[in-house]
């Protein structure tokens, strides 16, 4: 549909380029349409819908948690995305709320992030689509990014968050938990300014890769993810947060 007349997802697969595709989003999404992986070379897209729902549930831990650091707000975000979308128990079966591109013949037809509500098949995707926009209720300058990623050497698309928090820039990516103060937080990376520009660049091949290791504690193992991998440039994230094995 292409409502925008364009798509908002990884512009590369291999090396192979996506046309019409930006790999990074530095709004709020409203009517924007974002390509889900559905295979090797296949896409869907997706939109946001009505996720006022998960706003009231942010502002509530907020304000019980009385957050105020970044780091605690980071955690009140990750735990909103995850309340919304109930876990990750049926992943599996994200697929089957999606049509095929061949199936959709008008907006009506193009799946919404907010269906997915409670019933544990959220990924990457809608996470991060989530995350986004409640960084910018928080009133964050934030972007949602597509690109590869090699997750402890496998390489795979990823979608996450880049968010500027008043001098100081991260990666925040809400489908991987990290431990942070013997609590499951977000994973939360800082990189330098030069770093956050060069990899919020809509062109996925333009900036850095970005090291990060840290500890899984949904999965009990240690993890290393190169964010927007492939660069001839790559920084190295120092101790980011302590691994536990």
């Amino acid at each position: 549909m292409k409502l925008n007349k364009h798509y908002i997802g990884c512009n590369f697969t291999g090396l192979a380029y996506v046309g019409g595709v930006d790999s990074s989003f530095n709004g709020t999404f409203k009517d924007e349409e974002v390509l889900i992986e559905s295979g090797a070379l296949d896409y869907v897209p997706c939109m946001i819908g009505d996720v006022s729902e998960a706003y009231e549930i942010l502002k509530a831990k907020i304000k019980e948690q009385n957050a105020t650091s970044f780091e605690n707000i980071c955690a009140c975000i990750y735990n909103t995305v995850d309340e919304f979308f109930g876990g990750i128990k049926n992943i599996s079966n994200r697929m089957q709320y999606y049509k095929s591109l061949d199936e959709i013949t008008s907006e009506k037809d193009i799946g919404k992030v907010a269906s997915l509500k409670g019933i544990g098949t959220a990924m990457c995707v809608e996470r991060a689509m989530l995350s986004q926009n409640l960084l910018k209720l928080l009133g964050f300058n934030s972007f949602y990014k597509s690109s590869g990623i090699k997750n402890n050497g496998k390489k795979e698309i990823r979608s996450y968050n880049l968010v500027q928090n008043e001098n100081s820039y991260y990666i925040f990516d809400s489908s991987i938990p990290t431990i942070t103060n013997n609590q499951i937080n977000p994973l939360v990376a800082k990189i330098p300014k030069e770093v956050f520009d060069g990899i919020s660049n809509k062109n996925q091949f333009v900036g850095y890769s970005v090291s990060v290791a840290h500890y899984n504690p949904i999965r009990d193992n240690n993890v290393e993810i190169v964010y927007n991998a492939g660069r001839k440039d790559i920084y190295q994230v120092e101790n980011n947060q302590k691994r536990s094995k």
